[in-house]
């Protein structure tokens, strides 16, 4: 709490003060005993509470206490009134002017820390109260935005949770781009400054053998190309040449497959749009994606046979995979703890049927959470952090999209394993 004493008697100031400074809830003090500068002084320290003297020269505490209460901005301030009064007319129009309450004068210890105690928890309910409230208008527009999204079709709320997710990991996509694209501009520079070489060196072979009779002998020709050449560094460039190109093309591919896994996961089909895919391309493209979110958080080991090939849509399935990569990251990451973690994804086949596992050492979730996991605006993250959605609709986008099973094992402390069922039909239905 940040308390203001406004009191043109310097004792009062020093007993305030005094008292004040035993208070551990107050944190900082000022005191002020011209009353004309008593507004810039809460304008510019953000005052939680004001202790008011009312006979002041000048400007009095009940002008001043008319003249805070007309602005809306300090309408959370608590105002305490300093008063040797006696008379009920000015109790009744400290309080008609919106004081908190008062303290009798001289100041006694017992009755000034009851009332300080008191200002104090008031001020500590309005902040809760507004805290609330901003809360409740945060919630309210979330749930306006929900509301309005669950009007819209539910291919549209599932474009909007695919387009959410990879808003979420834009700024890791962008770091990812940026890292090959640096490297490539850094060659690009030095492949410049080669090619100028490159011509210096063309134009001395040209000048010197345009014409048979240069005036150099073929021993004076070979000195001076021999000194070009080391001086240019000819041999070095040479040298370096295949692997910066090779390292350009490199970063270009890897920013091409970054667009493109991005291109494939955002690209707006129809709900039934399905073609044969490979698995662990699928898995590689989100890996890709969702890679420098959770390099830091946890080792990701993968183990997916190269044979495992599905008739899905590839969207659907990569935006269900995103999910549960991201859920398993940030609960890892809400352990707070130092080791890195690990997510580990596994597929097999058996029969009919493809099983993905998506294995993580995070905290696990609980038996009452478990029944719930499913189920629409469900969410165990703070609020602002999680619509609810990422779940329920992977859960109706493997199990309605495409006949399949999503189900989970965890416990508390034992980390969670998502299991993903897939029928494993490579041509469409009739």
């Amino acid at each position: 709490m940040n308390v203001l004493v406004v009191d043109d008697n310097r004792l009062n100031l020093a007993i305030a003060k005094d008292f004040l400074q035993k208070n551990s809830k107050i944190k900082e003090i000022t005191v002020c005993e011209d009353s004309q500068k008593t507004l810039e002084i809460i304008e510019k320290n953000n005052i939680d509470i004001l202790l008011l003297d009312i006979v002041m020269p000048e400007l009095s505490g009940f002008d001043l206490l008319k003249l805070i209460r007309s602005n809306k901005n300090y309408n959370d301030l608590q105002i305490v009134m300093f008063t040797s009064l006696n008379d009920k007319e000015s109790f009744k129009m400290c309080f008609e002017l919106g004081a908190s309450d008062f303290i009798n004068k001289p100041i006694n210890e017992i009755e000034f820390n009851a009332r300080m105690k008191a200002a104090i928890n008031a001020k500590d309910n309005l902040n809760h109260m507004k805290a609330l409230v901003l809360l409740t208008k945060n919630q309210n527009k979330e749930l306006v935005q929900i509301n309005s999204k669950l009007k819209e079709t539910q291919f549209h709320l599932i474009q909007a949770d695919k387009m959410a997710a990879i808003g979420l990991l834009s700024a890791g996509i962008a770091h990812e781009i940026n890292n090959p694209m640096s490297f490539i501009k850094s060659n690009n520079e030095i492949l410049k400054v080669y090619l100028d070489r490159i011509i210096q060196y063309i134009q001395f072979i040209n000048q010197n053998t345009a014409e048979p009779d240069s005036g150099l002998t073929f021993q004076e020709f070979a000195i001076k190309h021999s000194d070009i050449y080391k001086s240019l560094k000819i041999n070095t460039i040479m040298t370096e040449l295949a692997d910066m190109l090779s390292e350009t093309k490199s970063g270009i591919e890897r920013v091409t497959d970054i667009i493109n896994s991005l291109r494939s996961f955002s690209r707006t089909v129809d709900d039934d749009e399905k073609d044969t895919y490979s698995l662990k391309e699928i898995i590689a493209q989100v890996v890709l994606i969702t890679r420098n979110e959770v390099k830091y958080i946890a080792d990701l080991e993968i183990d997916v046979p190269d044979d495992i090939v599905l008739y899905v849509n590839k969207g659907q399935i990569g935006q269900v995979l995103i999910n549960i990569i991201m859920n398993a990251t940030q609960a890892i990451q809400s352990l707070g703890r130092e080791k890195i973690g690990k997510i580990e994804i596994h597929a097999l086949m058996e029969g009919d049927n493809v099983y993905i596992y998506i294995k993580d050492d995070g905290p696990g979730i609980s038996k009452e959470n478990k029944d719930k996991i499913f189920e629409p605006f469900f969410t165990t993250k703070d609020i602002g952090k999680g619509t609810g959605l990422g779940l329920s609709i992977s859960y109706d986008l493997i199990v309605n999209k495409h006949g399949g099973d999503i189900t989970l094992q965890s416990e508390l402390g034992s980390g969670t394993t998502f299991i993903i069922r897939l029928p494993n039909k490579l041509v469409q239905e009739n």
